[in-house]
């Protein structure tokens, strides 16, 4: 039998601080966050969480997205970076590159783009994505 440590951030997956609810439209240039946050509706926007971030099966996202731990069910159109794990449900559909220090794919996830796994070279990678450097180019002109 094996056993595997989670990240520390997927304790955060029950209670996140931000629910976005099925139902909700929410349109943004650019959300940050330091907490977890759940997204069962639609968000349109870049998308950068300092934690745990679960997108429900009936959610979307159609932006890049970071997190520390990201596990989508749902759909995502951009490309996703996560510095310990990413998990891509049953249900989830994504276009879009990604980028993670560990990936897990469930039978039935549909992902179309390029996957870059690198352990834990992953941030040293994610600054030289260029499509992902518009999350960083946001916060300079500010």
């Amino acid at each position: 039998m094996f056993f595997f440590k989670k990240p520390a951030a997927v304790s955060d997956l029950d209670s996140p601080t931000t629910i976005i609810g099925e139902g909700v439209y929410l349109e943004a240039a650019r959300m940050k966050g330091h907490e977890s946050v759940r997204i069962d509706g639609v968000f349109k926007g870049n998308l950068e969480v300092d934690g745990s971030l679960v997108l429900g099966d009936c959610g979307s996202i159609t932006g890049d997205v970071r997190a520390t731990y990201f596990l989508a069910a749902g759909e995502v159109n951009g490309n996703i970076a996560c510095e310990t794990q990413l998990h891509f449900a049953s249900t989830c559909k994504v276009v879009g590159d990604v980028q993670a220090n560990s990936l897990v794919v469930d039978e039935g996830a549909q992902v179309s783009g390029r996957y870059i796994v690198r352990g834990n070279k992953t941030a040293a990678a994610l600054s030289d994505h260029e499509p992902l450097k518009l999350l960083e180019n946001v916060e300079a002109n500010e």
